[in-house]
C-alpha cells in the first residue's frame, strides 16, 4: 500500500504526493525538511526488499552509479537510506520529461537535447557504465531546461529481478532498446545505449516511435531481418538528410554498423547542427550609395564570429565606367565572401576571396556592352564553408548605357527603383 502524504521517513523526507508504481519501487515526490526542497523518493516494494540478496544487490548496483562524480546532464541518486521495512533512495524532484514536451520539440532541440544525452553518455561510458534503458521517460529535464539522464544501474536491477522473480515484466519495454539486447540482455554495451539514443532521435524529429505494436510485435520488428522502420524523412521531410543519415547510422542492427563511441556520434551532429539547422537572429548594416544610406536587415547565424557592419555600392553603373563595391566586417575569425555578377561584368579581384576579420574587401565592377536594366549582385559569407546568413545578400544595382548629363540619376528615381525610403522621410 503506497505511503500516505504527510508521512516522515528516517525523519528528514516527508512525502508529498505519490507519482507511481512499478514491480520495483514506488516513486513519491518528497520535501527534505531540514534543506526544504522537493526531491524524488524510490521506495524499494517492501515484499521486493524482504528478499536479502536482492536487495544488497539493488544497494550495490546504486551506489557503484552514485559513487561518480557530479556532471552536468545525469541525475545521480544522492542518497541510500532506511526507514523500518522501507528501504529508499534521494533523488532530484525532476517533473518534467521528454514524453511531455515530445508533441512541441523541434528539429534543433531534439539535436540539443541528444547531445546532452550523448554528453553524459561519454562520461558513463568512460567510467564503465552502460545506461541500457534510455528512452523518453528517463530524459528530464531541470528547472533551466537542460536535459539530464536518469536511472542509471536501474535496468541491471530490473534484469536481476527478471531472473530472480521469473517475470519478464520486470524487463524494460522493448521499444528503445536495440536488437541485440532483446536477444541477450547481457549482449548490451555502448553501442546498444547509442542505438536506443538513434531510436530516441528518430521519435523526437518524426513524433512517432520508430517502432510501434504490442511487446510480440515489437520483438518481432526488431529481429526480423527484412523490417526496418519508415525512413524519418517521409515522416517529416524537413528532416535535413545529413541529419537522416545520422539517426539510421545509429539504428543500424548490427552493432559494428553504428557509431561506435558517444564521442562519434556527438561529432557528426555538432557538425550537421553547424552547417544545417542553426538558428539565426536579427541584424543589420549600412548600405551607402552615392544617392545616401540606409539599414538593410538580414538574418545572421547566432553562432557567426563576424558580422557585417557596411556594404558601400553604386546605384547606377554605365559602360566603360568602372565602380567599386566595398563590404566591411567585424568580429573575429577567417572566412570567405562569394560575389556573384551578371555575365557581363568583370571584376577586377578574384570572385572568392579569403578574409580576416575586421577587414575590408573591394572589387571593382565594369561592363563594355551595351544593355539596360535592373541586376542583382548577391554576395555570400562564409565561415568555415557555411553561410553565415539565411539568405545570399541581394543587392540591385541600375545598369544604363548612356553617359554625359544623364550619368547621375536622381536620387528620388533610384531609390523609388529599389524600393527603399529615402532618408528622412
Amino acid at each position: 500500500m503506497p505511503l500516505t502524504k504527510g508521512h516522515v521517513l528516517a525523519r528528514k523526507y516527508e512525502i508529498v504526493d505519490f507519482i507511481g508504481k512499478g514491480l520495483i519501487f514506488e516513486v513519491y515526490k518528497a520535501r527534505h525538511t531540514r534543506l526544504d526542497r522537493d526531491v524524488a523518493l524510490k521506495v524499494l516494494i517492501p515484499e521486493i526488499a524482504a528478499d536479502l540478496e536482492f536487495t544488497r544487490f539493488v544497494i550495490k548496483t546504486v551506489q557503484a552509479t552514485a559513487s561518480l562524480d557530479a556532471h552536468p546532464h545525469i541525475s545521480w541518486v544522492h542518497d541510500i537510506d532506511k526507514d523500518g521495512v522501507y528501504i529508499f533512495f534521494v533523488m532530484d524532484y525532476l517533473p518534467v520529461d521528454l514524453n511531455g514536451v515530445m508533441d512541441r520539440i523541434d528539429v534543433d532541440t531534439s539535436v540539443n537535447v541528444v547531445l546532452g544525452v550523448l554528453d553524459a553518455l561519454s562520461f558513463a561510458h568512460k567510467h564503465g557504465l552502460v545506461h541500457k534503458d534510455i528512452r523518453p521517460s528517463n530524459v528530464r529535464f531541470s528547472d533551466t531546461g537542460e536535459p539530464l539522464l536518469v536511472d542509471f544501474g536501474m535496468a541491471e536491477i530490473a534484469a536481476k529481478a527478471a531472473v530472480k522473480f521469473k517475470k519478464t515484466a520486470f524487463l524494460p519495454p522493448p521499444t528503445y532498446l536495440a536488437p541485440e539486447q532483446i536477444k541477450s540482455f547481457s549482449l548490451a554495451d555502448e553501442r546498444s545505449d547509442i542505438y536506443s539514443v538513434g531510436a530516441l532521435l528518430y521519435h523526437m524529429l518524426t513524433k512517432k516511435p520508430p517502432f510501434e505494436g504490442d511487446i510480440k510485435q515489437i520483438y518481432y520488428q526488431k529481429l526480423s531481418p527484412t523490417f526496418s522502420p519508415p525512413r524519418p524523412r517521409e515522416l517529416n521531410p524537413d528532416i535535413p538528410p545529413k541529419l537522416e543519415e545520422i539517426v539510421l547510422k545509429a539504428m543500424e542492427n548490427d552493432p559494428k554498423d553504428r557509431f561506435q563511441t558517444a564521442e562519434e556520434m556527438i561529432s557528426a551532429l555538432s557538425d550537421v547542427k553547424r552547417k544545417y539547422i542553426a538558428r539565426f537572429k536579427n541584424a543589420q548594416y549600412e548600405e551607402r550609395r552615392p544617392e545616401g544610406s540606409f539599414v538593410v536587415k538580414y538574418r545572421l547565424r547566432e553562432n557567426s564570429p563576424f558580422q557585417i557592419t557596411s556594404l558601400e555600392v553604386p546605384s547606377v553603373i554605365l559602360v566603360n565606367v568602372p565602380y567599386s563595391i566595398t563590404l566591411s566586417l567585424v568580429g573575429d575569425g577567417k572566412g570567405k565572401v562569394r560575389i556573384e555578377v551578371p555575365d557581363f561584368f568583370s571584376l577586377s579581384a578574384p570572385a572568392v576571396q579569403e578574409f580576416e576579420v575586421p577587414c575590408e574587401i573591394s572589387w571593382y565592377i565594369i561592363t563594355t556592352k551595351f544593355v539596360y536594366g535592373s541586376y542583382d549582385i548577391t554576395l555570400e559569407l562564409m565561415y568555415e564553408d557555411v553561410s553565415i546568413t539565411e539568405n545570399p545578400i541581394r543587392v540591385p544595382v541600375l545598369v544604363l548605357p548612356i553617359e554625359g548629363k544623364e550619368r547621375k540619376a536622381g536620387k528620388k528615381t533610384i531609390f523609388n527603383l529599389f524600393g527603399l525610403i529615402e532618408p528622412g522621410e
